[in-house]
């Protein structure tokens, strides 16, 4: 990571970090779907990320996960906005582009070239690979274009990939949706930052062997 984002995600991580510590962590973690703790230790709430346990350990604003993995600066800073956005809106059903939601559309060339069009150049001429390495990732298939899946990113954030592969009249494309109430979890910026999040895993779940 290059120093200026490095310094960038620090910092968003020293406030976030503030923030939260003013907060109601209970109502937080309720809010955000996720399990709340308290011990002679302190504070702690569990946020499953794809599936996978984060815990969060107050005051120290600490991360571990199984296994003992270290978690990445982007990942944590991802995880303390999502507690500090959540408002316990229900997940509506309808699924949204990232440019049709509020905002989205002043973003959506930062959206594509980070998220879609990696995905485009991975698996555009390749609807199986791309349909395996959702399974990889704790996807379930859905039938939407050439291929399509749904992951359970955060436990309010669904997310569903499609793809379409590329012939000789139409070029490749490729979509990440979002529940319409994505907005009430995270910022057009931290949608971004799950995409890629999102979308890296996918790829490098595909050039790992079976």
């Amino acid at each position: 990571m290059e120093m200026s984002k490095q310094r960038s995600y620090q910092q968003a991580f020293e406030l976030a970090s503030a923030s939260l510590k003013e907060r109601d962590l209970k109502e937080r973690a309720d809010k955000a779907g996720s399990i709340y703790r308290k011990d002679r230790d302190g504070e702690k709430v569990v946020i499953p990320f794809f599936s996978v346990p984060y815990t969060i350990h107050f005051p120290r604003v600490e991360f571990s996960c199984p296994g003992g993995k270290t978690v990445s600066l982007v990942v944590r800073d991802l995880l303390l906005h999502y507690l500090l956005r959540a408002d316990g809106t229900s997940i509506s059903g309808d699924w949204a582009a990232y440019k049709d939601i509020p905002g989205g559309l002043h973003y959506a060339s930062v959206f594509a070239r980070r998220v879609t069009e990696p995905l485009v150049h991975e698996f555009g001429s390749s609807a199986a690979s791309f349909r395996q390495a959702g399974i990889r990732l704790g996807a379930i298939p859905v039938k939407v274009g050439d291929a399509s899946f749904y992951l359970q990113a955060l436990p309010r954030i669904p997310l569903q990939y499609v793809l379409w592969e590329g012939d000789e009249e139409f070029p490749a494309s490729a979509n990440l949706l979002f529940d319409s109430s994505v907005d009430h979890y995270l910022s057009l910026e931290d949608m971004v930052v799950l995409g890629q999040i999102t979308t890296g895993r996918l790829i490098s779940l595909s050039r790992r062997p079976l």
